[in-house]
This record gives structure tokens, sequence and C-alpha cells, in this order.
């Protein structure tokens, strides 16, 4: 039975994968575009799970036959905002790295400070002045993430459009905790390694715990490379 596995330097929080790293070969597997993914329990480190497929939809499987994500094929017609410039996501990077969202204990694979090039992607999103709900990096991608085609590999590109939705809250609100759910994503075309990518997050919507958010990557032509839809859950409460 085919069986995949996440190392542990491509976490996100403690113990678990980074949502978009895992649905960037969620995607893979299913192997069409666009395509959605939904996380239903956090994907454990070091650990091979199953690889199902039935009408459709590939599931990872643990040991105990329970479900921890999930792929398939989706529509996907959003429109991502005018994105900042290059000056204007650098300053943005620079602001993430100088407050206390440079936070992940540093270690997320996507957007954790404390990784070296080459070992964190390092998509360091920031505020952007005068863009309310924005967020933004300038992101150069390693040449360590680029596959045998000598551009950056496909799950790379998910991973990136992964944390810039959550900062497009957060950045604007303060520091929260919250989980990738879901993520619906395309991409169009390819980065080369070291190219300045301008990668952005926005607000869409609000209801209760859930927060529905986009991203994107902007090559540097400034055109689009990718884009997806998410929706991430805040923890409930605790109670007094």
């Amino acid at each position: 039975m085919e069986q995949v596995s996440i190392e542990a330097r491509f976490r996100g929080p403690e113990g678990i994968g980074n949502g978009g790293y895992v649905a960037g070969r969620m995607a893979g597997l299913l192997g069409t575009q666009p395509a959605e993914v939904t996380l239903r329990r956090g994907w454990p480190l070091d650990m091979p799970l199953s690889i199902e497929r039935d009408a459709g939809v590939v599931r990872a499987v643990d040991a105990e036959a329970v479900t921890i994500a999930e792929a398939r094929a989706t529509q996907l017609d959003l429109v991502p905002p005018e994105p900042p410039s290059r000056a204007e996501a650098a300053a943005a990077t620079r602001w993430f790295l100088a407050s206390p969202l440079s936070h992940s204990i540093g270690r997320c694979f996507v957007c954790g400070s404390a990784w070296d090039e080459g070992v964190g992607l390092r998509v360091l999103t920031g505020k952007v002045a005068g863009r309310d709900g924005l967020s933004a990096a300038l992101w150069a991608p390693h040449a360590a993430f680029a596959g045998p085609d000598r551009r950056i590999a496909p799950e790379y590109l998910w991973s990136a459009l992964d944390c810039a939705g959550a900062f497009a809250f957060s950045v604007h609100g303060g520091p929260q905790r919250m989980l990738l759910g879901r993520i619906a994503g395309r991409l169009e075309g390819s980065v080369e390694p070291g190219e300045p990518c301008v990668v952005i997050g926005w607000q869409i919507a609000q209801e209760g715990r859930k927060l529905h958010a986009g991203t994107a990557i902007f090559g540097a032509d400034g055109e689009l490379r990718g884009v997806a839809k998410a929706l991430w859950v805040t923890p409930p409460p605790v109670a007094s």
C-alpha cells in the first residue's frame, strides 16, 4: 500500500505538519487542480500514513483508520487584490521581524524566522502600511527547494500559500492561535530559485471562530503564480 510521511522539519504547530505543506503533498497525490485539501486532524510528524483513493478523492489514513487529510478536485473563482510593491512587501517583512509576530516559536517551516535560508521557507508576512486586512512578504525562494526541473517544487508553493492567510488577520488584530482547516488552491506558472516574489494574504470574511482568507504569490514580473482560499479556525474560548 502507498504510504506518505511528513518529516519533522516540515512542521507547523509543534508535533504536526505544516498545513500548507501537507496540502501541497496531498494535491500532488491527487494530480489535478484546482485542488481542495481538508485537514481533518494534525498530520503526525515522521509517521507514515496510508494513502487511499476512491471516486476522485485521495485520503491519508492512520493506523486506526482515522482520516487525517483528504484531497479532491474543486472550482476556485478567486481574484486577489492588487499586490503591494516589492519595496512595500520588503517593509512588511521587516515589520514582521521586528514585531511580536516573529513567533511560531520561530520553527514553523513556512513562517518560522529561526530557520536558516534553505532549511525553512522564511515567508515572513507582515503588515502593509495603509492596507487594512492585508499581509505581505517579499520572498526569494532558496535553490534548495527546487525540483528536478530546477524550478521551485509545487509543494513549496502550496506551503507559501499557507501562513499569509492567518497573518492577514493577526497583523491587524494581534497574535492569535488558529489552525488551517481547509485550503483550495491553484498554481499558475513556475517560480525560479531566487526570484523575488510578493506573497500576500487578505481577509475575506469572519464567522465566529471561522476565518476565511485568500493568499496569492506574484512573480518578479508581477504575474500571478498561485492563489488559494483557506478556512482557519481559532480555538474555543476557555471556560472561566
